[in-house]
């Protein structure tokens, strides 16, 4: 059972958390301030401080938190459904961009923002969760190894970080294209069938 100090540390964190969803979607990320997230949550300026590093901090919490949520219904959507690996990529990728799609401005301030975190917030924060996330997938691809779908030799990883950098790389594409999830899930179907052909394709002996 929680002590009461750290039960008021959840429920501050918690607070700090909704009061910063609300203000990130209106007015949106740039404009709001940590004092406007504090007025929001009812507490102190202080407490956001001492709850949180900053307001990239915050909004690296609530994007790591969807990106544990997506994880968590895409790992019940994998085990509800059979499939080849090249299936389930494409579930994969459509059900993700439709969870996340939700929140499409706020994970282009997160990919922004990426470019200037150091090396060690991204490892620790957001490489962790987005690991967590396409577990799913590495796991799919090695079912594909197994059941003879893509070629014994095939890097895993590689093929992973590949389907990654497509799936990061849409987001772009959805925000300036102003593409709807099922057009996104259309376009990310044709290259997931690019890429396991590649993968799949015979190799010179």
């Amino acid at each position: 059972m929680l002590g009461q100090r750290e039960e008021q540390k959840r429920r501050t964190r918690a607070r700090i958390l909704a009061a910063a969803r609300k203000l990130f979607d209106d007015p949106g990320y740039d404009l709001t301030t940590i004092r406007m997230i504090a007025a929001e949550a009812g507490v102190a300026v202080g407490s956001v401080f001492t709850t949180f590093e900053s307001k990239e901090d915050v909004l690296i919490a609530i994007t790591g938190e969807l990106f544990d949520r997506v994880a968590s219904d895409l790992a019940g959507t994998f085990d509800a459904v059979g499939g080849t690996a090249r299936e389930k990529a494409k579930i994969f990728f459509a059900e993700a961009f439709i969870a996340l799609s939700e929140r499409l401005p706020l994970m282009m301030v997160h990919l922004s923002l990426a470019w200037r975190w150091s090396h060690a917030v991204e490892a620790d924060r957001k490489a962790a969760r987005l690991t967590r996330v396409f577990k799913i997938m590495t796991d799919a691809l090695a079912d594909g190894v197994r059941s003879g779908e893509l070629p014994g030799d095939t890097d895993i990883p590689l093929l992973t970080d590949v389907l990654a950098d497509i799936f990061i790389r849409n987001f772009r594409r959805a925000w300036f294209r102003e593409l709807d999830p099922a057009t996104l899930a259309a376009l990310s179907a044709r290259q997931i069938d690019l890429v396991f052909d590649g993968a799949c394709a015979r190799r010179p002996g």
